[in-house]
């Protein structure tokens, strides 16, 4: 039983290693839209992380949310998929399952995915889940089967 756990400690230190290292410049790919180009088309706050390693690459989407999907080195893997709207503050009767989560001052929920902790079908293992805020006029939603909980919210702090 020791072993197992050792390999899972293991495992979740090496893969938040890179997380420490701050971002110095957004590398977008697929010739995406820049987030400053985005950001003059929509009239609400464009939040994006200052926060994820320097080897991950940045693809955009615009419609019909504004979708952030930071992939790794290789650009074949999504680390994490962040999706921003214009929306009113969430409540509490909309998450009842939802831990309550504080991000940047404001009221966060986070569900984890339901087989969490298992294999996928590729052999990696299922973490995360599903983060949500609203923060300065912008709601945002935050997912990973990739990046455990704490990573995510790390992640999560550093936008503005």
């Amino acid at each position: 039983m020791i072993v197992p756990f050792r390999l899972f400690i293991t495992f979740i230190l090496l893969i938040s290693y890179p997380m420490t290292i701050m971002a110095k410049e957004i590398k977008y790919n697929h010739n995406s839209t820049t987030i400053p180009e985005i950001q003059r088309k929509v009239d609400f706050t464009i939040l994006f992380p200052k926060k994820i390693p320097d080897d991950w690459t940045l693809d955009t989407k615009t419609s019909p949310w504004i979708r952030l999907h930071y992939m790794d080195s290789k650009d074949t893997k999504l680390m994490v998929a962040i999706h921003l709207s214009k929306r009113i503050p969430l409540f509490d009767e909309e998450f009842p399952r939802a831990e309550q989560i504080d991000i940047n001052g404001n009221k966060g929920y986070f569900s984890k995915w339901g087989d969490s902790g298992k294999l996928d079908k590729n052999g990696e293992l299922i973490m995360g889940g599903l983060l949500r805020w609203t923060q300065a006029g912008t709601y945002v939603e935050m997912q990973s089967s990739r990046l455990p909980k704490e990573k995510m919210l790390e992640i999560a702090k550093s936008m503005n």
